[in-house]
């Protein structure tokens, strides 16, 4: 994991080395990509249960992630995909999602580390930083909202709305080296800004082409970044939505790491409002058992994507639709699709 400062925001997700008490219960332990797997033999090893409580601390966190990846293993052979501890449930409560070796996990193609020098200036990294960290210190103060009609994410707190001002500001006179950055930096991190920076960009078929890119970057956080620049230009405007090609992601749907199938989730769920009959038949074929069981995860900020994806796929009438994901009405969904 890396350190909270270059964690992407994603409003209702954050690390909880960033939260303010002490120490956090966890609400919830949930898996995926188990098929083939006994999954009660790898819960009952894990060294936590619901209900324990974790040091809020970043230190805490790591060793307990360290400590569920060991038991994993020592169980199956084989290591966690991913182990990911977010905050917070509807109660305040801690979540941990891990990922499985199982039958039904697929293999996501990354692109090659690029291996190139090009960087962005030391003051924008840092402008990334501080966004990262005010973004984080809002979401936590209750000003979680944003406004994406422009095709880039303005939040409704003054502080981080100044910030993204200016990185609009600076991309919009540096988009060529923004680019490139992301295209050829062999730094990580110089690659994470850049991702996040390019959602700033013009819109246009090139900022469309280069953040479908990032998306297959072999970064997490650098995918990260640009599936939520992705979704923010999807939900901007149903034009285009319709120019974002859907394949890749729908393989995300099946990934071992929990940030793809979230983001992945999210920016499916904005193309598939179109309910286009070639996405729909995808989604079916190749991705309905992974669905289903993230639509079973008890915290509805995670699963009620996946519910929506599941509807359409079943045919139910968006208004209906709705009503039953905000309902909870999980199975009756599941059973529609048969």
């Amino acid at each position: 994991m890396r350190s909270s400062c270059l964690l992407p925001l994603a409003v209702s997700l954050i690390s909880l080395a960033l939260a303010q008490d002490k120490h956090r219960r966890i609400g919830q332990i949930e898996f995926y990509g188990y098929a083939g797997l006994d999954l009660d033999n790898i819960r009952n090893a894990l060294p936590f249960r619901e209900g324990d409580e974790l040091p809020d601390s970043d230190d805490a966190v790591q060793k307990a992630v360290g400590r569920i990846r060991e038991a994993v293993n020592h169980v199956i052979g084989m290591p966690a995909t991913d182990v990911e501890a977010l905050c917070c449930d509807a109660h305040g409560d801690g979540i941990i999602y891990i990922g499985l070796p199982g039958n039904s996990i697929g293999i996501v193609q990354h692109k090659p580390q690029p291996t190139g020098s090009v960087r962005l200036p030391a003051s924008i990294l840092s402008l990334y930083k501080e966004t990262m960290e005010a973004q984080s210190r809002a979401v936590l103060n209750g000003a979680s909202g944003e406004d994406d009609s422009k095709g880039y994410a303005l939040s409704v707190d003054p502080n981080v709305r100044a910030k993204q001002l200016a990185t609009r500001a600076y991309v919009l006179r540096n988009e060529h080296l923004v680019s490139r950055v992301l295209a050829t930096s062999r730094d990580p991190e110089q690659r994470i800004a850049a991702a996040y920076l390019l959602g700033y960009a013009r819109q246009s078929p090139r900022q469309i082409e280069d953040l479908v890119g990032a998306s297959r970057d072999s970064d997490d956080t650098v995918r990260n970044n640009a599936l939520r620049a992705l979704g923010v230009l999807a939900r901007s405007n149903p034009k285009v939505a319709a120019r974002i090609p859907a394949e890749h992601f729908i393989a995300m749907l099946s990934s071992g790491s929990w940030t793809d199938r979230n983001k992945g989730g999210s920016l499916l769920d904005e193309l598939s409002k179109r309910r286009d009959p070639k996405l729909l038949s995808q989604l079916r074929s190749r991705s309905v058992n992974s669905l289903i069981k993230m639509a079973r995860w008890r915290d509805r900020s995670h699963a009620d994507t996946f519910r929506m994806l599941l509807g359409r796929v079943a045919g139910i009438e968006e208004t209906r639709l709705q009503q039953l994901v905000q309902a909870g009405q999980v199975e009756q969904i599941i059973a529609a699709l048969k």
